[in-house]
């Protein structure tokens, strides 16, 4: 498969028809990496002639400690990978022995995999957006990556053992796009989905689940608004699109009694538009509750 450089042998069959990968197919997969002790006579056959480099299934510090997704199309720093899914069946796991030329980025992308794994790991609730794409360089890593064995690699380029198991492979269309895989347009685009979305599930009154559209069409909204220059139209008219979704969720947590949070979000329309009654109205609103609960505990 591709070449000299890249030797792939299947270790267990997978289901059904190798799919089309076409951009926007969206794989789910474990990996494992080990390096040959030696390699001179080329790649050996016993696993104990084999060094851990990294796995998608060993936790930090070690790994990534979870499945690996990545998105065909959106430039994964790591080419080699994308080429020897795009020959995988869902459910097949395979190896894949690969020339050291290849491999340039592997140990700075998986540095940077690993520090989303520890990112993960100190606020599991946060999320970390992907890693398709990696702006470190060779440079940036002169005084190591942190990680012994990806730092022995970085001083010994060498060719890898990856093996790779598919867990599914999921068409366009089939799931829903993440912030980091939209153009500018399509994230605009999403903002809004996720207002009216957020807006449909408060008048069922589930606040809580409408609190988290309202903030992740918010999260959005910033990272559009980091591309533009503050104060000129784009971005003012950006910034606008904060008003509604402040707005709403101000009322959200009046209603499910976050007087604090309430009262926060209703400044953050107020900065925007000083005489907003609604923004001024709910601010008060929040500041006269927080102020009787105060004097309850008196």
């Amino acid at each position: 498969m591709g070449g000299p450089k890249v030797v792939k042998t299947t270790l267990n069959a997978g289901r059904g028809k190798i799919p089309e990968y076409s951009d926007g197919t969206k794989a789910i997969f474990h990996y494992e990496v080990w390096k040959p002790n030696e390699w001179k006579e080329g790649m050996p056959k016993n696993r104990d002639d084999y060094s851990y480099v990294d796995s998608s299934r060993r936790a930090f510090p070690h790994g990534y400690g979870a499945p690996m997704e990545i998105v065909f199309g959106k430039k994964f720093a790591l080419v080699v990978f994308e080429n020897c899914l795009r020959s995988m069946l869902e459910g097949e796991r395979s190896q894949f022995d690969v020339d050291a030329s290849e491999l340039y980025t592997f140990p700075m992308t998986a540095k940077k995999l690993r520090d989303i794994a520890k990112g993960r790991q100190a606020d599991p609730h946060h999320h970390h957006e992907h890693h398709h794409e990696s702006h470190m360089c060779a440079a940036a890593l002169a005084g190591g990556t942190g990680y012994p064995e990806l730092d022995d690699l970085l001083k010994n380029p060498a060719p890898l053992r990856i093996i790779f198991e598919v867990i599914r492979v999921i068409p366009p269309g089939g799931y829903e796009a993440e912030s980091w895989q939209l153009n500018a347009d399509e994230k605009l685009k999403s903002i809004e989905d996720y207002r009216l979305a957020g807006n449909e599930l408060f008048k069922e009154g589930k606040l809580t689940e409408a609190i988290d559209k309202y903030r992740e069409a918010l999260g959005r909204l910033e990272t559009l608004l980091l591309r533009e220059k503050p104060g000129d139209v784009e971005w003012e008219a950006l910034d606008k699109k904060n008003i509604a979704l402040y707005l709403n969720l101000s009322q959200c947590y009046l209603k499910v009694g976050e007087m604090w949070e309430a009262e926060q979000t209703a400044t953050e329309v107020i900065d925007r538009d000083e005489n907003n009654e609604k923004g001024l109205y709910r601010r008060a609103k929040a500041r006269i509750s927080r102020w009787k609960l105060d004097e309850l505990r008196i």
